[in-house]
């Protein structure tokens, strides 16, 4: 097809463009070569084909919004297609004959002749979403904090990639009607062939003129947009499943890596600046699509507060392209990342409830990030709101965020006989109370059903009373890994002193901490949530349920529980084993649940404007159900306040423990 000249200058536009895509390219993966921490390259060989299926299904976006997510996948999967297009095209410039199949001939050309149209009608589409319509969920709130060229470059890009994919496919289908207009038209390209009629008075010379036209047109598209991909939001088509490939693997979505306390070399401690950060949450600003998926399951976002974890994502990602050669070479700026990511109130707004790394279809982890920033804030900086420095004195202090002593943790026992580690060592189980369950009047009645239900068991168990002490939960997620380590080194100390090899909780923010963060001090055991016990006692026969009154029940899923852990099914389970018990699930379930508001320390936090906790009551009042069941105590405070606020006659608040006690023979 093409001329002699023009394949001369085709090969030097190539060769420009290749230099230009090698430089940004190696710049853009040189930023990323700068956090503190090296990417796993071994993870993502190992993780390859899971990243080629991400890339090639696109399954991650169908978690939410199936018909947007459709949408997006098809225009994916058409960028993809187009990549072969693109190679048959240039060979086809360069008058080189690819022989295929005959019947995959012809399905080749009616599917891209079909899908050509579907991925510009899509297109379009994103197009007057973003830009007509002004789709709420696209643009960030005013009073969150958004980067000075962050809101101009999000429009900036989704009109340059938005037209790049239009006119490139647009070009190539126009350029296939020019060809066929001349040769006649083709029944396996019906769309093509259909534009084709309306070159019909054209001369064969200005058919060939347009054909080389739009040849050039769609090729030199590609070949121009290359070198600006490490610039634009398109990039998430190719960093999203490598990020999904390099993610180190974690137990729970909340573990962070340890911090060497006694190092002396250690000159930082936490992240405050962006060089800081590992280098996998760099790679999150190149994966991140924009799509504000996050926002939209955030509870901070969602009630009003200055967080959106896509914002953040966003805000790195243009803070970057305003440095991008600086930061390449190495010179980063002196300034802190709450400078310029997020506000200091948006970081302590997070209830760690991981919604938004469920949510995100590329692996980004914008909690992660607040976790670390807030090591940086409280160590370094000794910053952080009133009432967690408190929390933090009190567990210090006290071992418990109360501040009540432990020799009043085996008040709440009274007139029950429970046996005592320090008495009876010789047990299966460690039954591990937890300050909640220790010191609060609500969570006392969890404990003392779950004694009942131990003995009526007849489990072996024993409590550690007066010798145990926090877990450290609530001090690591405010920041200070110094004093999670200090409570975790006791306390699996204690456990050694009694070799405890199984423990039983009904904290899941203790489950989770003993279950998944003890082990990197060689503190390994099997842990269990008192519902999956619960749930498993009752399979096997060991507690006979009375029929009760009819009773219309939700659950509340605890974060901790369930996205962190994956535990759904023993809390329901055990719901659905008592009679006349009707389990009715709220709109926002399981790993689409709605945090309570009491994560990530926000326990002892005062929260302003729109309550988390009211947001997700409102949702359990309107079904009309008799009792929010809970398993977990800082969902109960939070659930039982809620309530209360938003229906003084409204549902009562129980334990899934508590329910079962009430109806036990």
């Amino acid at each position: 097809m093409l001329y002699l000249p023009e394949m001369i200058i085709f090969g030097i536009v190539v060769v420009v463009s290749a230099i230009l895509s090698v430089r940004n390219f190696r710049k853009m993966f040189a930023i990323i070569g700068h956090g503190a921490q090296p990417l796993d390259w071994k993870n993502a060989c190992k993780n390859s084909l899971k990243g080629i299926w991400v890339f090639i299904s696109q399954t991650t976006l169908f978690n939410r919004r199936p018909i947007l997510s459709a949408v997006h996948a098809g225009i994916a999967w058409g960028f993809v297609l187009y990549m072969l297009v693109n190679v048959f095209d240039v060979a086809y410039g360069f008058h080189l004959h690819i022989d295929l199949i005959p019947y995959l001939t012809n399905f080749y050309r009616i599917f891209v002749d079909i899908f050509s149209v579907v991925v510009m009608l899509g297109v379009i589409w994103f197009l007057v979403r973003r830009f007509i319509l002004r789709d709420e969920i696209l643009e960030i709130r005013d009073n969150v904090k958004i980067h000075t060229n962050a809101k101009s470059g999000m429009r900036r890009d989704s009109l340059i990639v938005g037209f790049f994919i239009l006119f490139h496919i647009g070009g190539r289908f126009v350029g296939e009607s020019f060809h066929l207009a001349k040769v006649g038209t083709d029944k396996f390209q019906p769309f093509a062939s259909f534009l084709s009629k309306m070159w019909g008075s054209c001369s064969a010379e200005n058919l060939v003129i347009s054909e080389h036209i739009a040849w050039w047109f769609a090729l030199g598209l590609i070949l121009a947009f290359i070198p600006y991909f490490p610039f634009s939001k398109h990039a998430h088509l190719f960093m999203g499943p490598l990020n999904t490939m390099t993610k180190p693997e974690k137990c729970s979505p909340a573990t962070i890596e340890t911090i060497d306390m006694e190092d002396e070399s250690v000159e930082q401690w936490g992240v405050g600046r962006l060089n800081h950060l590992p280098q996998t949450q760099i790679f999150d600003a190149f994966a991140c699509i924009a799509c504000s998926r996050c926002a939209e399951v955030c509870p901070a976002y969602q009630t009003g507060k200055e967080l959106s974890p896509s914002a953040m994502e966003i805000n790195k990602r243009y803070y970057i392209s305003a440095h991008f050669s600086d930061l390449a070479d190495g010179k980063f700026p002196e300034e802190k990342l709450t400078d310029w990511m997020f506000s200091t109130d948006a970081m302590w707004a997070c209830t760690t409830c991981s919604a938004c790394i469920e949510a995100c279809p590329v692996g980004n982890e914008p909690m992660v990030d607040i976790l670390r920033i807030r090591q940086d804030a409280v160590l370094m900086d000794g910053a952080m709101p009133s009432e967690a420095a408190q929390a933090l004195r009190g567990i210090e202090n006290s071992g418990s965020p109360w501040s009540v002593p432990n020799d009043a943790r085996e008040d709440w026992i009274g007139d029950l006989k429970v046996p005592k580690m320090r008495e009876k060592s010789d047990v299966e189980y460690l039954y591990w109370v937890g300050c909640a369950g220790a010191i609060d009047d609500n969570a006392q009645k969890v404990s003392r059903a779950m004694i009942q239900i131990l003995e009526k068991a007849g489990v072996s168990y024993a409590i550690l009373g007066n010798e145990e002490t926090c877990t450290g939960d609530s001090a690591r997620r405010i920041g200070n890994e110094y004093l999670f380590q200090m409570m975790a080194m006791q306390n699996i100390e204690t456990f050694e002193k009694y070799g405890v090899k199984k423990i039983i909780t009904q904290c899941p923010h203790c489950f989770n901490t003993i279950q998944n963060e003890y082990p990197i001090f060689d503190g390994k055991y099997e842990v269990i949530h008192h519902t999956e016990f619960i749930a498993e006692l009752i399979r096997n026969g060991k507690l006979t349920i009375e029929n009760g009154e009819i009773e219309a029940i939700t659950y509340h899923d605890s974060c901790y529980l369930g996205r962190h852990n994956g535990i759904y099914d023993a809390p329901r389970n055990v719901l659905k084993s008592l009679p006349g018990v009707g389990l009715r699930e709220m709109p926002r379930t399981k790993d689409n649940g709605f945090c309570c508001g009491a994560g990530g320390g926000r326990m002892w936090m005062e929260e302003s404007g729109e309550k988390i906790n009211v947001n997700r009551a409102k949702e359990a009042d309107n079904l009309g159900c008799d009792v929010v069941a809970t398993a977990c105590p800082f969902c109960f405070t939070m659930m039982d306040d809620g309530i209360k606020e938003v229906n003084e006659n409204g549902a009562k608040t129980k334990d899934i423990a508590v329910i079962v006690a009430e109806r036990m023979e």
